[in-house]
């Protein structure tokens, strides 16, 4: 709040003139008690001689607090004067309006040169507005008041947490050329395919002592060891973003701006991550698409780098309508495709059986929060009850056809989303439906063994 653009306020000249006026009245009646009347006007001529900018730029900002980190869902933020305010007026006052996503608006009167600490509900992953604010500044007569400016949001961006480490289905079908998977070809690996005698261009440390020894009766012959290769096993995650439902249902039929709450792309965000973090942790190669098709997709690649390169794109995952796309996408060669949707339409079970019947092995995640159901009208309670009953059928449709369907959501979360005043839905509609990540992946490797060893397309149990 600079003082180029300055504006003399009405105040400030009614105190110069009633100051004027007793000084003048005091010294031609000779009375000094006239005099000292002035002394308070004076006093307020001073502090007010200039009145407030009538600029754009808001006088404040928010920035985040160094000195402390946040502690659980929670930001700790800091109100303090722009950095173009060099010199501030410590006698000018600032108030600044501020509104959170699903808060009534509050106000905060501070002087110019103060600084206030804040905290804000922060969302479990993503990238949201937490905060939009703006400011007017005051005098100190409290008069003319500068225009309000409002101030851009504050944005942040949470990158999806990683879980316990989970483990790791493969196809058969491995193409790569180095990894910690068996293969089915020949090559350098650590398991053992057959002992066979030396011929050219295989390598002498392949030798195998003890078997030439023991099997070679005269000596003339030198057995090799020969192994499968290893190789690295490829992922696709695909992320369905077509929809955010919140946990509560009354929610679902809300057109204000929702309070930072879990939502199933949270869900599908921390499930992803997780995911990610345990196949690339042994050199697998991880790849990241969208069934919206509005970017493209992150190629599959592998390293520490790469993990968090899929963690800022899972951050800035957000409702995308979808649309129709020229062509499906394309797994690469003997992949793990994994989808991660709430499995409200068809669409997500259809690329899961397509790529099931072309050999890949496909695994959906259930990414539906835990629900707590408060629809307060009978016409939301059946709209509720059709959704969650489709969805049911659209699960049950592809556990029948041998795919696996595994829950997202943890045991833990349900249990902390789960309101003590909610009523009792006893239909079953809104529960997960699998098992959780880490039983499910564990089945899944299972079944992908057995499948392996005996050649049989059984389905998981």
């Amino acid at each position: 709040m600079g003082r180029t653009d300055a504006a003399r306020s009405p105040v400030w000249a009614l105190a110069v003139i009633i100051t004027l006026l007793c000084v003048v009245a005091g010294l031609v009646s000779g009375r000094p008690d006239t005099v000292a009347l002035a002394a308070p006007f004076a006093v307020l001529a001073l502090a007010g001689r200039a009145g407030p900018i009538a600029g754009s730029a808001c006088a404040v900002r928010i920035a985040p607090d160094r000195r402390t980190e946040a502690r659980g869902p929670r930001l700790r933020l800091l109100l303090a004067p722009r950095e173009a305010d060099s010199v501030p007026d410590a006698e000018r006052l600032v108030v600044t309006t501020l509104a959170a996503p699903g808060c009534p608006p509050d106000a905060v009167v501070l002087l110019a040169g103060e600084e206030c600490p804040l905290l804000v509900d922060a969302p479990p992953s993503g990238e949201r507005d937490v905060l939009a604010y703006g400011a007017a500044g005051f005098g100190a007569d409290l008069a003319r008041p500068s225009a309000f400016a409002a101030a851009p949001p504050v944005r942040v961006s949470i990158l999806p947490p990683i879980g316990a480490t989970l483990t790791r289905p493969v196809s058969r079908r491995l193409t790569g050329l180095a990894g910690t998977h068996r293969s089915g070809r020949p090559g350098d690996g650590g398991e053992l395919r057959s002992v066979a005698p030396l011929q050219p261009g295989d390598a002498l440390r392949r030798i195998d002592w003890r078997a030439t020894a023991r099997r070679s009766t005269d000596q003339d012959r030198l057995l090799v060891r020969r192994s499968f290769a290893d190789a690295e096993a490829s992922v696709l995650l695909v992320v369905d973003q077509a929809q955010d439902l919140p946990s509560s249902t009354a929610d679902w039929f809300a057109a204000a701006p929702q309070r930072l709450a879990t939502g199933s792309l949270h869900v599908a965000r921390t499930a992803a991550a997780t995911v990610a973090a345990s196949y690339l942790s042994v050199g697998d190669r991880v790849g990241l698409d969208d069934l919206s098709g509005t970017r493209r997709a992150l190629r599959s690649a592998a390293g520490a780098r790469h993990l968090e390169q899929i963690r800022v794109r899972l951050a800035g995952t957000a409702v995308v309508p979808r649309r129709r796309r020229r062509r499906d996408p394309v797994p690469p060669q003997g992949a793990v495709v994994v989808v991660f949707s709430a499995f409200l339409d068809a669409e997500p079970a259809r690329l899961l059986r397509l790529w099931h019947s072309q050999g890949h092995v496909v695994a959906g995640i259930d990414c539906m929060p835990p629900l707590d159901r408060t629809e307060t009208t009978a016409a939301q309670a059946g709209a509720v009850r059709f959704t969650l009953l489709r969805r049911r059928l659209l699960l049950e449709g592809l556990q029948d056809d041998g795919i696996a369907v595994i829950a997202g959501a943890t045991a833990d979360a349900q249990l902390t989303h789960r309101r003590a005043d909610a009523p009792d839905r006893a239909d079953g509609l809104g529960a997960p439906s699998g098992p959780d990540l880490d039983t499910g992946f564990r089945l899944l490797a299972r079944h992908t063994e057995r499948r392996a060893g005996q050649g049989s397309g059984r389905r998981m149990p």
